[in-house]
Formats: structure tokens, C-alpha cells, sequence
């Protein structure tokens, strides 16, 4: 009680802090033209299509809990990082342990991950970036070609397949269509066959930047659209490198992308999307508590040593074909590659791998006005191939194959028997096998065929009035092992490991006040999650996973937007939760009803936005995490941390069409120390202490100069 009553006192004194600035800028602000407060006067973002069901749905209709993080959100954020962008959406805690090094979480789920996400779907334009094992690789994603995030909380296996966590789909930008020469995408082409006739090429838009920043920062991007009369591309590139707050920390990422959409006239309209990474990032690794606090700018010992350091080139493609067949029927063909070769060094041996994901999904949706109805089937292959080798010899040690695949059926549906009713099903059916080749040392294979997972859902959303409406929602999830957790220590395929299964019970309301100019949103959930997935550590280099025991993740939820002038904006978004073991024994020792770790208890992320006369806007952000556990045995906790950080930017036209951006921004302001990622478990080996630590930046600067056509 008295660290709800803590959590809710610190919720007030934010927006009291928030009310009285806001008095104060608005008693200080001039008039405004009307040129200059054309914004959008709304926090309704209700009728936004997102894709979370299988097919376009409007973010109002849907029974569960799905946020979105908008271009404007991730504009605020100079050098795109990920970490910062996703904060404002309570319950997603991204933690970024090195350049290379990301750990997502919705709601507390796949916590326990040594160093990547596991248990969340991840895609890009529909691009699965989760292999066949249920791991996410997504560090390279660019965000200055990103649009939009959409961010699905809970486990909701009948619309996105495996993961009990929920799924993030980022989408990239869209085109413009401000050239006033050319339709950038038009059905209607006074032409009777568009692929034969005006093939002219008009520039729609173009931009290029460059930002510098502490610690060696300098990025480039650039981007220019095109559009003809069937269709319309778009093509970006960018590059980012810098020396790092940290010893061998220094990284380099190159980008590229081209998305595409064509009119074919009869077979509909063809999207298609080549994004290509080249990325080498040093790696400093974790530290000990000592170093934590004494020498944060220090990388681990032995990683130093060998000048350890990670790359990798990523391709990725898709082409996505919808065709309508009747005026209520239309189908939709996908199809994705997704290619990532590494080869990392470290203090133990040498890492060489690669996969090669391939993967379809073919659907048919059905529309009326109160029917809303997609069929389905979803496949996945992945071959994953690995080496590893000795430092100084180069001698192959281990060298081995796998080969994972799952197919889905879906079916997924909304119903609307009532004008303020909405109800909708899904049931997703999943099969899941997978193969280990051995070749050296020389060891038979390993296969392994999972039993059928089905994973149903269902929601209910009523609206009380156009300023409120309620919804309800329960689903099934999975999460299969990851390619460590399913080998066993002596490197054989654990034929026995079950995936985690689980459901969610979630149930909320959304709420728009005072002409919508106020937008309020609250949620509380329930996880109960069975067959819980372990990482057993036996060495440094050496883990793997073990079905042990049961969990309980129970959480509250909201989001305040407050939007009362033309120049001035408002979020508060703030998670509270507790999530325990009910019962868990690990290794003789006994667990249960202990926290689980990796879990802050609490999370504030608050934001106001200015719009200052002479064309500025000024954004000031405060972020706070609560403490949490770094072990199972709730012996080692980390304390809770809070930043500020703050930007101001100025937009100006310099000559027609050609606009000129520039804006400064500071991280943590105040210099706070603390951990932007914790290694949960970590172990201790010949006597050291463990390292549990990856030191976060300091205060840091960065400067943005941007010119658009």
C-alpha cells in the first residue's frame, strides 16, 4: 500500500508541475496567425487503420490493448534511438545494452532473456524480423524511415502466431503527395491500361540531414519519393557511427530502403520493400557493481582483451499483392525474405552464423458493414547454420545446422450486431517443427515435431457514448524455445522442452473529453503463464533452457493526453505492476513466490511539447523506472532511476517549397548514473564477481541541421 500510495503521489506532483508550466507559457504567449496553429486540434487517433488482426482494423474497434507511437513522437527523438522512441507506451521496457544489444519486454514478458528479445513478435511492413525460434533481431532498424510503430500488449496468438509477449509492427513512411504535378497513386487514371501508357516521373519530395553529437556522433540520412501514374516509390539511405561513452564501444551502421506500390491494373495493388544494414559495433559487455559505480566509462576486462566486437549485413524483402475479387471480397498474398550473416569475437571463441528466413501468408477478407472476416494460412522456414572457432588458431570447434519451420491457420473476425457493440473472435492453430544437424563434431541429428498449439481470443468493445467507450478481451499465447534454450549442455536438441503457453485477461476503458481535446485510457491486465522457460548457465559461453514451474503478471495501465491550445501539448503515461513465481524450483532451490526479475515495478514516461513563436518548438521529458530484482532469489536489486531530457527545434521555409529544420537536444540532463540494461542471472565464474551492469550515457548533446523539398 504505501509504494502504490508513493507511486500515485508522484504521479500528482507531475502534473501539477505540467498544469503550472503550462499557465505560465500560456500567460506569456502572443497571439498566433492562423498559418501558423494549422496543427491538428485533436488526441483522437481513433480512426487509424493498424494491422495487429491480420487485416486493416480501426484502432477504435479493437478489443485489446494496442498503443501507437506516431511520426511526430519518433521525430523528437534526433539520433533514432529505439530505447527512447518506444518509452511513452506504458508496459514496453527496451533496454540497450550496447549498440547491438536490445532487450524488449511487453508487460514483463521474456524478462529472463540473457541478451536479446525473445517472446515478442517484431515485423517491418509486415517483414517478420522473428526467426523461426522466436528470437527478434531488430538493432538495425533505421527509425528515420519509420512512419509509425504499432505495439500489441498481451498474448494474442490467434493474430500474430508465436509470442506471449505481443508484437511491434513498425511501418515505414508514408509518400508525399504534395508536388501538386502528378497523382502519386491514382485508381482512377483516366488511361485504360496504366502500366502502358504515362510512365513520366515526377519528384514528389527529397530531404537529407546531418546530426553530430557527444562521444563522436555524426549521422547522415537522405530521401527522396517519385511518383507516376500507377504507382509511386521511395527510396532512403542513412549512416550512423560514433566512438561510444563506453571502452570498445565505438559502432557504424550503414542503411538503405526502397518501398514501392504499383497499380496492376485487374490483380490490384502491389507493395513491395528491400531494406539492406551493414553494421560493426564494438562490444564493451557487462560490469560489476564496483566498476558501475567507479568506472562506468570501462568495458569488461576480458571482452577489452580481445577487442571484441560484432557484424553483420541483414537483407530483408517483401512483396505484398492485394487483389479485390468482388466488392465484399479481397485477397491478400505475402510473400518475405530475410537474410543475416554475423560473425562476432569474443573472449571465449569465435561466433560465425547466418540464417535465411523465407516465409508466406495468404489470406482471403471478407467485408460488410457489420462483418469484418479474414481466413488464412501462415508459413516459416528458417535455416540457421553456426560455427564456432578457437581466438588464435581459427579451429573450427563446432559446426552445425538448424532447421525450423511453423505453419498457422487463422481466422479472425469482427462482428457489430448493435451500433455501440463490437465483438471479436480469433482462433490461430500452429505447428511447429524443427531439425539439428551435427557436422563436427560428427553427431546424428536431432528432430523434433511440436504437438498442435491453438491459440483462440475473444473481445468485446461497447461504447457507452461518442466519449467513452469500454472493452474486454481474453487470449491465448505461445512462445517456442529459442535456438539456446532448446539445446541441451551438451550441445543435443532437448526433444522434451515444451513452449511456454499462457493466457492474458485484459480489460479497459478510452475516453475523450472536452471536444476531444483530452484523451484518457486505462487498462488492467492479468498473465497467467504456465511452462516457464529457464536459462540454465552452466559457463560463460554455455546456456541453455528447462521447463521449471508457473508465473503470475498482474499490472495497471494509463495514458493521459492533453491537447487544450493550438501551441501546446501534453502526455503522462504510467505503468504499476507485480509479477511473482507461483511456483518455480530451480536447481534445488526454491523460488516461489518470489518477484520475477528483469521487471520494474513502476514506470513514468511525461512529455510537454511548446510551440514557440518564430517557428520553434521546445520539448521537455521525464522518465522514471522503478527498482527491480536482477536475480531469482530477489538478492540483488537495482535501484529505481529517472532522467530528464529536453529539445528545442525551429522549422522555417527558406525559399518556395525548400524547408529548413535545426534542433538541439540534451539526454539526461541532470547526469543521472544508471543501468540502461540489466543481465539477469548473471553468473560469477573462477571467483569474480558477477556482471550485472551495462552503464547508460551520460549527459549528451546533439545538434540536427535537415533540409526538405
Amino acid at each position: 500500500m504505501i509504494f502504490i500510495c508513493s507511486f500515485l503521489y508522484r504521479i500528482l506532483r507531475l502534473i501539477r508541475f505540467a498544469f503550472i508550466t503550462c499557465t505560465v507559457i500560456y500567460c506569456a504567449q502572443p497571439v498566433q496567425s492562423q498559418e501558423y496553429i494549422s496543427i491538428q486540434d485533436s488526441v483522437r487517433l481513433d480512426d487509424i487503420q493498424v494491422t495487429t488482426a491480420r487485416y486493416p482494423q480501426s484502432l477504435r474497434s479493437l478489443a485489446a490493448p494496442v498503443q501507437l507511437v506516431t511520426r511526430d513522437q519518433l521525430q523528437l527523438n534526433l539520433i533514432g534511438d529505439l530505447s527512447s522512441s518506444l518509452s511513452s507506451v506504458p508496459g514496453v521496457h527496451l533496454q540497450s545494452g550496447t549498440f547491438q544489444t536490445l532487450k524488449l519486454t511487453l508487460r514483463g514478458i521474456g524478462s529472463r532473456s540473457q541478451y536479446g528479445t525473445n517472446r515478442t513478435r517484431v515485423y517491418l511492413n509486415d517483414i517478420p524480423l522473428t526467426g523461426g525460434d522466436g528470437t527478434s533481431v531488430f538493432d538495425d532498424i533505421e527509425l528515420s524511415f519509420v512512419e509509425r510503430a504499432e505495439i500489441t500488449k498481451g498474448s494474442y496468438s490467434a493474430w500474430y502466431g508465436g509470442g506471449m509477449g505481443g508484437a511491434v509492427r513498425f511501418k515505414t513512411r508514408s509518400f508525399s503527395n504534395e508536388s501538386g504535378k502528378t497523382s502519386l497513386f491514382n485508381h482512377h487514371s483516366t488511361t485504360d491500361n496504366p502500366l502502358s501508357t504515362d510512365r513520366s516521373f515526377a519528384l514528389s519530395s527529397a530531404d537529407a540531414g546531418i546530426t553530430a553529437g557527444s562521444f563522436g556522433l555524426l549521422k547522415f540520412t537522405g530521401s527522396a519519393s517519385v511518383g507516376y501514374s500507377s504507382g509511386k516509390l521511395m527510396t532512403a539511405v542513412a549512416r550512423l557511427s560514433g566512438k561510444g561513452f563506453r571502452e570498445n564501444s565505438a559502432f557504424e551502421r550503414t542503411s538503405g530502403l526502397l518501398t514501392g506500390e504499383q497499380y496492376l491494373s485487374e490483380l490490384g495493388e502491389l507493395k513491395y520493400m528491400l531494406m539492406l544494414s551493414d553494421v560493426k559495433a564494438f562490444t564493451p559487455s557487462s560490469v560489476d557493481e564496483n566498476t558501475f559505480r567507479t568506472s562506468p566509462g570501462s568495458a569488461a576486462p576480458n571482452w577489452l582483451a580481445v577487442k571484441g566486437y560484432k557484424e553483420y549485413k541483414r537483407v530483408l524483402a517483401g512483396l505484398r499483392l492485394e487483389t479485390p475479387i468482388h466488392s465484399r471480397w479481397t485477397n491478400t498474398l505475402l510473400l518475405t525474405t530475410n537474410r543475416y550473416d554475423q560473425y562476432e569475437l569474443r573472449p571465449f571463441n569465435i561466433l560465425d552464423d547466418e540464417s535465411v528466413t523465407f516465409s508466406f501468408q495468404e489470406s482471403l477478407r471478407y467485408t460488410t458493414p457489420g462483418l469484418i472476416a479474414a481466413i488464412g494460412m501462415e508459413g516459416l522456414t528458417e535455416r540457421y547454420s553456426w560455427q564456432t572457432m578457437a581466438n588464435t588458431s581459427h579451429t573450427v570447434l563446432t559446426d552445425a545446422q538448424e532447421l525450423r519451420s511453423h505453419l498457422n491457420g487463422f481466422l479472425s473476425m469482427e462482428v457489430k450486431p448493435h451500433d455501440q457493440l463490437r465483438l471479436s473472435l480469433a482462433a490461430n492453430i500452429n505447428l511447429t517443427a524443427y531439425q539439428l544437424n551435427h557436422h563436427l563434431p560428427a553427431v546424428s541429428s536431432d528432430r523434433f515435431s511440436g504437438k498442435p498449439i491453438v491459440s483462440p481470443m475473444a473481445g468485446i468493445v461497447y461504447e457507452v457514448s461518442d466519449q467513452l467507450l469500454v472493452y474486454g478481451s481474453v487470449g491465448h499465447g505461445f512462445s517456442t524455445p529459442t535456438v539456446e534454450e532448446s539445446l541441451g549442455s551438451d550441445g543435443m536438441m532437448n526433444a522434451a522442452l515444451r513452449p511456454e503457453q499462457g493466457w492474458t485477461v485484459d480489460a479497459g476503458f478510452k475516453s475523450w473529453l472536452f471536444n476531444s481535446k483530452l484523451a484518457v485510457q486505462g487498462s488492467l491486465y492479468t498473465i497467467f503463464l504456465d511452462d516457464l522457460l529457464v536459462t540454465m548457465r552452466p559457463s560463460e559461453d554455455v546456456f541453455y533452457g528447462a521447463n521449471a514451474g508457473s508465473s503470475l503478471l498482474k499490472g495497471l495501465e494509463g495514458i493521459l493526453r492533453y491537447h487544450p491550445f493550438q501551441w501546446l501539448e501534453y502526455s503522462l503515461s504510467a505503468s504499476l505492476s507485480e509479477n511473482r513465481f507461483r511456483s518455480f524450483t530451480n536447481e534445488g532451490s526454491e523460488y516461489t513466490g518470489n518477484h520475477l526479475p528483469g521487471i520494474p515495478r513502476s514506470q513514468v514516461h511525461s512529455e510537454l511539447i511548446v510551440r514557440l513563436p518564430h517557428q520553434l518548438k521546445f520539448n521537455i521529458v521525464y522518465r522514471y523506472i522503478g527498482s527491480q530484482f536482477a536475480d531469482d532469489a530477489n538478492t540483488v536489486e537495482v535501484k529505481d532511476w529517472n532522467t530528464v531530457d529536453a529539445g528545442l527545434r525551429y522549422e522555417g521555409t527558406l525559399t518556395g517549397k525548400l524547408v529548413f529544420n535545426t534542433s538541439l537536444s540534451v539526454q539526461n540532463i541532470f547526469n543521472e548514473q544508471y543501468a540502461s540494461m540489466i543481465l539477469i542471472n548473471a553468473p560469477t565464474f573462477s571467483g569474480r564477481a558477477p556482471r550485472y551492469f551495462y552503464p547508460a550515457l551520460p549527459r549528451n548533446f546533439a545538434v540536427t541541421v535537415q533540409v526538405k523539398w
